[in-house]
């Protein structure tokens, strides 16, 4: 079985996270050649709420490659502390799966 890109995983975590009544939308932050980096390091792919509370929710995206860095983990951890809902998307054998991160 083909693996999924991230964009692919991207793509499918918003749709299932809009059918669960979160706002959500996905979060670029990438360095820009000649530019200094301005953005938070570590921050989720995916960012929104919760249309009913407004709970914050981040979503780090992942292929079966990826890892989770030490800046992504950093920030999950402060998101989660603060009450936040984190989550992980990731390839489960050609279909897109979500966990609550831990």
């Amino acid at each position: 079985m083909k693996e999924l890109t991230a964009g692919q995983i991207t793509r499918d975590a918003m749709l299932i996270l809009e059918g669960m009544h979160y706002f959500v939308w996905r979060n670029n932050n990438l360095a820009v050649p000649g530019r200094k980096f301005t953005g938070l390091k570590g921050v989720s792919d995916i960012t929104g709420f919760d249309k009913r509370t407004g709970k914050a929710v981040y979503c780090e995206v992942k292929t079966k490659n990826d890892k989770v860095s030490e800046y992504q983990r950093n920030f999950m951890i402060r998101a989660k502390t603060a009450g936040c809902i984190v989550l992980i998307a990731y390839d489960d054998d050609g279909q897109t799966n979500l966990k609550t991160w831990e």
